[in-house]
């Protein structure tokens, strides 16, 4: 394992922030927000996630006043919600200081409590030469039981084109998959290639329609390229459990932005001070396009 070297430093956009390196991998998560991992990147290289920098993506009511907030900021990076999404239950702001406490192998931030969800959130970040270990917790604050989903939200850069599996489990004369579409989304979308064994989504700035599907992605992983570098992701679907939005274990959004990868646990309901956890594991691969992705994922299988 690299050594890790973990700094509070001032960024230029994200302010007082705490730097992760360790030679392989540089994360950036501010202090002042969040949790937010706002910066992922091979060491000295381009950060891999969307930055609104404009700061034009936001939520907003007359709710979020009531709790001394302007409203929520798309901002970007990724992100810990609850599933299902709800108007404005999801939205809770997340822009109070968080906390942070160093690990063997990483850090653990922590969020406040919030005062409508009465949930609290961790992300600990695990950071090994080969991959990124993320884990996701989602307390119950509260004084009664609540059903939620653990919800991990990648906010990607524009400009690149997502990649996720179709499942391959044979099933005789049963089917195999589903898939969720929501109101919006165009089976004809043309930034969508509906593949034999891969299903393809290009990020462009030409299309305003947004575009979202989900579906319980048996193989466990989906990856983004983008300027020369892929960010794969997986986790450990379950079989035989309850997922939210049609049974969705894996969601993709895009619009003319931005577009996100998104993984989720199963619905659990957790009694007051319980938790539900959701694990994630982040790899950045120099290559050529999504063609020399994929042929480099074959090959090292």
């Amino acid at each position: 394992m690299n050594h890790i070297s973990v700094n509070r430093i001032q960024h230029e956009r994200f302010g007082e922030s705490l730097k992760l390196e360790n030679g392989t991998y540089c994360m950036i998560v501010p202090l002042t927000y969040g949790i937010r991992i706002m910066h992922l990147s091979l060491a000295d290289g381009e950060n891999v996630f969307f930055e609104d920098i404009e700061g034009s993506v936001r939520q907003e009511g007359p709710e979020f006043h009531a709790m001394g907030s302007d409203g929520w900021l798309l901002r970007g990076g990724h992100r810990l919600w609850a599933s299902p999404e709800a108007y404005p239950r999801t939205y809770s702001p997340d822009d109070k200081p968080i906390e942070y406490v160093l690990t063997e192998s990483g850090v653990k931030f922590i969020s406040p409590v919030e005062p409508w969800t009465h949930i609290s959130k961790e992300i600990e970040l695990l950071l090994s030469d080969e991959e990124i270990t993320i884990c996701h917790v989602i307390t119950n604050k509260g004084p009664w039981p609540i059903e939620l989903a653990p919800w991990a939200i990648s906010v990607m850069a524009p400009g690149g084109i997502a990649v996720a599996p179709q499942t391959k489990r044979e099933t005789g004369f049963l089917p195999n998959r589903s898939i969720s579409l929501w109101p919006y989304a165009k089976m004809n979308d043309e930034r969508v290639t509906w593949g034999e064994e891969l299903i393809t989504v290009r990020q462009s700035s030409e299309f305003q329609q947004a575009f979202k599907f989900g579906m319980h992605n048996e193989e466990g992983w989906a990856a983004y390229i983008r300027s020369g570098v892929a960010f794969e992701k997986r986790y450990e679907p379950q079989q035989d459990v309850h997922y939210p939005d049609f049974g969705s274990s894996f969601e993709l959004y895009t619009n003319a932005h931005m577009l996100e990868l998104e993984t989720l646990g199963p619905l659990v309901t957790i009694q007051p001070e319980q938790t539900a956890s959701h694990t994630e594991y982040w790899r950045l691969t120099a290559c050529q396009d999504a063609d020399d992705y994929i042929r480099l994922r074959s090959a090292a299988q």
